[in-house]
């Protein structure tokens, strides 16, 4: 599988898993770029820059719930506020080691979550979830 995608954000507080996880991306070759960012706001911003200079939006979001500041509610909740709804919108998916139920819960009713996924992203995972979200 080769580039399938143009790019793959990662929005997690965790740098040691931001560094995995863009290690098997990279690995994996389904993408031409893949960016993490730490900061949810940070994030938020390159979002709103590339909707505001009319740039492609990313492809896929892997997206953590539980971060200081701006957590992966608070980042669907402002998300939906930038991105506007005739634009093509990336597949979110929360990558999340919650085991909360209800974390799970809210993320399969929430109309921006394509999909919930526990931590650690795999290649395999990486893979069926490009598979059947981009064929």
């Amino acid at each position: 599988m080769t580039n399938k995608l143009e790019k793959i954000i990662l929005i997690d507080d965790s740098g040691a898993d931001n560094y995995y996880h863009q290690m098997i991306v990279e690995k994996a070759k389904v993408c031409k770029m893949v960016t993490a960012y730490d900061h949810a706001g940070d994030a938020l911003n390159m979002l709103g820059d590339a909707v505001k200079n009319k740039q492609r939006l990313p492809d896929l979001i892997f997206l953590d719930i539980n971060m200081p500041v701006i957590d992966g509610w608070e980042f669907l909740n402002r998300y939906e506020g930038i991105v506007p709804q005739d634009l093509r919108h990336p597949v979110i998916i929360i990558l999340s080691t919650s085991v909360n139920p209800s974390d799970h819960e809210r993320a399969e009713s929430h109309p921006s979550v394509t999909a919930y996924c526990s931590k650690p992203l795999s290649a395999d995972k990486l893979r069926d979830i490009v598979d059947q979200y981009f064929s």
